[in-house]
């Protein structure tokens, strides 16, 4: 094949989802099938890194450091936050249209092993949102495996003194498993059985 194709193949082969199979098949596609579509692709990348940043509010999906819809939405309970760990996590919640509350993405997950301590999780920033007050109830929606229980343990220490509902998602997913992967069902299962944590 030529350096180009390789280029691109190894590009592609570096996204969630892409094997090598699945990289070269699209570099393939994009490359001699589909060029109008790998313009438009193009474009729509382009496009995304000029514009997409995360909400100053909650931490999801926003376009030029403005609100995201759901943080300007009047309808939704903000007296409710519910913490993720990334933007595709809310994502995956708002498609089972389980929770009509607001966000707070932190980032990730406590997990020593790859350094990253609380300092590096947008975790202080929930606190002053607790302690500026108006907040009743803090669900934690955090993976299913030790880096997200040790996540919600360190979080419930810092709440430990403010007077709100502090819960936690059932889970009706696999130990080990991400929010973001799961099927509606399983999500509106799993908000709809959250416990007191």
């Amino acid at each position: 094949m030529s350096e180009s194709f390789d280029k691109l193949k190894n590009a592609l082969k570096k996204l969630p989802g892409f094997g090598l199979k699945s990289a070269e098949s699209t570099a393939l596609y994009l490359s001699l099938e589909n060029k109008d579509g790998a313009i438009e692709l193009i474009e729509a990348i382009k496009g995304a890194i000029e514009h997409i940043s995360p909400c100053p509010e909650c931490g999801g999906l926003s376009e030029d450091d403005k609100l995201c819809d759901i943080c300007v939405d009047s309808s939704r309970n903000s007296s409710a936050i519910c913490v993720v760990e990334k933007s595709s996590d809310i994502n995956a919640i708002e498609k089972s249209g389980a929770w009509r509350g607001k966000y707070h993405v932190i980032g990730g997950k406590l997990s020593p092993m790859r350094k990253i301590t609380p300092d590096k999780l947008n975790i202080n920033s929930l606190i002053n949102k607790v302690e500026n007050g108006n907040v009743a109830e803090i669900m934690l929606a955090l993976s299913n495996d030790i880096e997200g229980e040790a996540t919600c343990h360190y979080i419930q220490d810092k709440l430990a003194l403010f007077d709100i509902s502090l819960t936690r998602i059932g889970f009706g997913l696999p130990s080990g498993s991400q929010l973001a992967f799961a099927d509606s069902n399983t999500i509106k299962s799993a908000m709809n059985s959250r416990k007191n944590f």
